[in-house]
């Protein structure tokens, strides 16, 4: 009995994980890495517009992330020191806050002036996150030049990751 408790407990648990918005890489699947980049138009809180058609020709790098996510309180002080330091003049970054209310959102932003150092919008009724199928905070997503998906990096430590370091060779050389 308590074998059958067990797996059945493991079923629910991974059939409800993709449902939940949290840290990690538990997540459902997000948007997939060689494809394009769905549409979206987001305004920054300084007016900025950006769409899939304005990202051509600039790679991108999307930062989905919300005020009570421990991970994004973590990971944003790093990429806002990557973005003064090593980011490569070619790459664009946006940071987009969801999953709070726009004044959560914008009250964390000035709160920290240092680590949003980006374009940082707020994404209203997580159309875009929704339009990505983000369900997990923090969600990183590199668009090429193109508009294609490269990487879709869920959790901390993206300025490890690999094939992140890779693209990034690419536009430095």
């Amino acid at each position: 009995m308590l074998r059958i408790s067990a797996s059945v407990l493991a079923l629910l648990i991974a059939l409800l994980m993709p449902m939940t918005i949290g840290a990690g890489v538990g997540g459902a699947i997000a948007a997939v890495a060689d494809s394009a980049a769905p549409s979206f138009e987001l305004v920054t809180f300084t007016g900025e517009a950006y769409s899939k058609d304005s990202l051509k020709g600039h790679p991108t790098l999307l930062v989905f992330w919300a005020p009570w996510c421990k991970v994004c309180q973590r990971e944003l002080p790093l990429m806002g020191r990557f973005y003064r330091q090593d980011k490569p003049a070619q790459l664009q970054v946006i940071s987009i806050g969801f999953a709070d209310t726009r004044t959560n959102v914008e009250a964390f932003v000035k709160a920290r002036p240092s680590d949003f150092v980006f374009p940082t919008a707020y994404d209203e009724d997580r159309w875009v996150a929704q339009a990505f199928k983000i369900t997990a905070t923090p969600t990183f997503v590199l668009v090429d030049a193109r508009g294609q998906i490269v990487l879709v990096h869920r959790g901390g430590g993206l300025l490890q990751n690999m094939q992140f370091r890779e693209f990034l060779s690419t536009l430095k050389g």
